[in-house]
């Protein structure tokens, strides 16, 4: 009996945390490393097409990444931006990155 009562209490903490997880995904980036920031393991993007978006030559963006050194400058990635909150704002403590690098 205790261990159902032990495997019962484990699924549901295993629950409880996988729907705390509500990442969906945003929207879809390409573009190439313009800088790598070591110490912050952070990639500077930017995107390709960004001329209607914002900047003139394309929008930048930050993107957190585990090993800062499997990316090089000029490198072209594909990033799937995925957030868990509804609000339109670039706040990494709500998002999550897919990162896919595009062959030339």
């Amino acid at each position: 009996m205790k261990n159902i009562i032990t495997i019962s209490f484990l699924l549901l903490i295993f629950l409880l945390f996988a729907g705390c997880s509500n990442y969906q995904e945003s929207f879809t980036i390409t573009g190439t490393v313009e800088e790598i920031l070591v110490e912050e393991e952070m990639l500077v993007i930017k995107e390709y097409g960004g001329v209607d978006e914002g900047r003139k030559d394309g929008n930048v963006y930050e993107i957190p990444v585990d090993d800062v050194e499997k990316y090089n400058i000029g490198q072209k990635l594909e990033i799937t931006v995925f957030s868990n909150t509804t609000a339109d704002i670039w706040d990494l403590d709500y998002m999550k990155f897919d990162i896919k690098t595009v062959e030339s």
